[in-house]
């Protein structure tokens, strides 16, 4: 283990006056983390109403090391990672501990360092998951062997569950079905020792009674209010959020990707329950573990299952490698052990890349850069805030950071739309809002939550950036539609907000937009809606794949701005399990063009979907103080809708039936 953290030393601590080159600024990832690091620096945490994606714990943790070495972008870029990264390997040592502590030191020596190189996932929250069904495993068994009694074993277990939920909301949520699956493997292994099962009832009323006192400790913590539960609301709202606002195809790699450790951890399991063990001294060989083992792991896959790209399949895989490896260094055999060192090996040099702090280059990169520090860029790249980017937005990070601070003092806080937060970070300015994550400001809840906050912040200035089309998807400026949704569509209260209440200042950067505060511009917008007499009526969808023509609508004679849909998506209870389906609305114009938009609602509520039907790069024009030049393009009435339902992939659920509610154009006016 401490080899481990030893060889994973950021650059920020070995050379604090080392430059470190950022080849590809500007991605989505890079701002939310940069803005994380920011708000917790100065003291922005749950407790003032942030819905961060992690839990307080670790984003602390994220936090830490570039307050550490010094604040800057560049000692936030070689540096928040790092504390994650050790809290996972320190995870994943504990785990092996307690479920391997019959084994000679050199297979948990190498185990360990197979799992922290190559499969571990850098952020801990499934590494944390994984230490705690190993810890609630053994202490069943010890309630069950009467080596615990039931109360203190509840406690205990609600006090890590709690710390659980502040690492990371869904971290806690595993480990709460960590507690009910190893409960439910003990008991069945035990299940004529009739017995026990009072013992068991008894810890289950206890552990339930300290969570629920532990609930109300977590809003002391937070807000010095027992009984304000916004944190268990932004924590729940976020969970609930991901499976239906973010669902990602599979692609074939990914099914692979995924479905092979399922197979070759199903064949270990079933090897382990066939070979004999040495009665309970193995605990990878009894049968409470390999049952909730097995069934802890899958449920795991959920992340991978529901947004299946490689960044969420890693995480989700990662169980069924962990519980894999245990199982392969539980056999005593001499020939079995060498057997199974090999075999892990080989898979892990095969299969999984090694994380960027274990890669042989980094570390000897970290380790040159300790000996000789770099402080200048390189050809093509230049400074800024302890960080070389290429000169184009280096220039472009400068200009607008300028921007903020002529127009926001030290204090105030500065509107971002939607996402590029590191703007806000290099100006050394809050970001307005209380989502961390743009995108998951989504149904009725984190929406409002949204955009209380930035009412609350009133910001005095912002900046607008446009969405870019399919060939403007490397620009590091530019906002990326997530899963070909516009950022519009996908958070539309978000975006009429900003347009109500901020006017365009000047543009700083093809498709950027400096944005200023106006008080007097909500109350002189005026919204029409014209109903365009499509039937309101209920779809069934017989099957997977549907094409539903809603009908010619009567567009209105004097044009529109937008088009809104009012629809209920209607699934059975499976899609908690799986995922929905990808829906799309393909709007045909006047002139014989068609477009195809896709969005997400959420599953059977009633909900508003707005598109914007024209070129979404115009809705920079409903910024400006003059009307006349919002609708400066040609704008052809639209003469047809249909809505496409179709499955993402193989895991999609089938949706039972669409309603449309409603289907109006709407227009806004000034003035009116």
């Amino acid at each position: 283990m401490l080899l481990l953290l030893l060889a994973s030393l950021p650059l920020a601590w070995l050379s604090p006056q080392t430059l470190v080159v950022i080849q590809h600024p500007g991605t989505f990832d890079d701002h939310w983390v940069l803005d994380a690091v920011y708000k917790v620096t100065h003291g922005i945490y749950f407790g003032s109403n942030v819905a961060f994606l992690y839990g307080p714990l670790a984003h602390w943790l994220m936090a830490a090391p570039s307050r550490m070495a010094g604040f800057s972008l560049g000692h936030i870029y070689t540096s928040y990672r790092i504390l994650l990264l050790w809290c996972a390997v320190i995870f994943t040592w504990w785990a092996v501990r307690l479920l391997l502590p019959e084994q000679p030191a050199w297979k948990r020596f190498l185990l360990l360092l197979l799992l922290g190189i190559f499969w571990t996932s850098w952020d801990g929250r499934t590494a944390l998951g994984i230490l705690l069904f190993a810890l609630f495993l053994r202490g069943w068994y010890a309630v069950r062997e009467g080596r615990l009694k039931p109360a203190p074993f509840a406690c205990g277990s609600a006090f890590v569950t709690a710390v659980a939920f502040y690492y990371s909301a869904d971290t806690g949520t595993y480990g709460v079905a960590a507690w009910l699956l190893a409960l439910a493997g003990v008991a069945w292994e035990g299940r004529r020792e009739t017995q026990n099962f009072q013992r068991y009832a008894t810890a289950v009323a206890a552990f339930a009674v300290n969570l629920v006192i532990l609930v109300f400790a977590i809003n002391v913590l937070v807000s010095f209010n027992p009984f304000d539960f916004h944190f268990w609301r932004i924590s729940l709202g976020l969970v609930s959020v991901h499976r239906w606002n973010e669902p990602a195809a599979m692609s074939e790699a990914g099914a692979i990707h995924l479905l092979a450790p399922l197979a070759v951890a199903t064949a270990l399991f079933f090897l382990r329950l066939v070979v004999p063990g040495d009665g309970s001294a193995i605990i990878a060989a009894r049968t409470g573990f390999l049952l909730s083992a097995f069934a802890f792991a899958v449920l795991s896959m959920q992340s991978g299952l529901v947004r299946s790209d490689y960044n969420h399949i890693v995480p989700g895989v990662y169980p069924l490698v962990f519980f894999s490896g245990v199982i392969l260094f539980s056999f005593a055999s001499r020939r079995a052990s060498a057997a199974a060192a090999i075999g892990a090996v080989a898979a892990s040099l095969l299969f999984a890349p090694p994380l960027p702090e274990f890669r042989p280059a980094s570390i000897h990169f970290r380790l040159a850069r300790t000996l000789h520090p770099g402080t200048s860029c390189p050809d093509g790249y230049r400074e800024a805030d302890q960080a070389c980017f290429p000169v184009a937005f280096a220039d472009t990070l400068q200009t607008m950071a300028s921007y903020l601070q002529q127009h926001s003092g030290e204090r105030d806080a500065v509107l971002i739309y939607p996402y590029q937060f590191m703007f806000a970070v290099a100006a050394r300015r809050d970001v307005a809002g209380d989502v961390e994550q743009s995108f998951l400001a989504n149904g009725s809840y984190l929406s409002r939550f949204e955009i209380a906050g930035m009412e609350r912040a009133n910001a005095p200035v912002g900046l607008f950036f446009r969405d870019a089309t399919p060939r403007e998807y490397t620009s590091p400026t530019l906002s990326l539609p997530i899963d070909e949704v516009s950022n519009f569509t996908r958070t539309p209260e978000v975006w009429f907000w900003v347009f109500r209440n901020y006017r365009a200042d000047q543009a700083l950067a093809p498709g950027v937009v400096g944005l200023l505060r106006d008080d007097s511009r909500a109350a002189g917008i005026s919204m029409q809606e014209y109903p365009l007499a499509l039937p309101a009526r209920s779809y069934p969808i017989r099957q997977p794949s549907a094409t539903i023509d809603l009908g010619a609508p009567q567009w209105p004679i004097g044009g529109a701005d937008f088009l809104r849909l009012r629809m209920k998506v209607s699934y059975s209870p499976l899609w908690k399990l799986r995922k929905p389906e990808r829906l799309q609305l393909e709007i045909t114009r006047a002139d014989g063009s068609r477009t195809l938009r896709s969005f997400v609602a959420e599953p059977n509520v009633e909900s508003e979907v707005w598109f914007y039907p024209w070129d979404e790069a115009d809705l920079m024009r409903y910024f400006d103080a003059d009307e006349s030049r919002w609708r400066s393009s040609f704008r052809p009435a639209i003469t047809e809708l249909r809505l496409i339902v179709s499955p993402l992939d193989w895991f999609s659920q089938k949706a039972e039936s669409v309603r449309i509610e409603a289907t109006d154009a709407v227009r806004f006016s000034v003035g009116q």
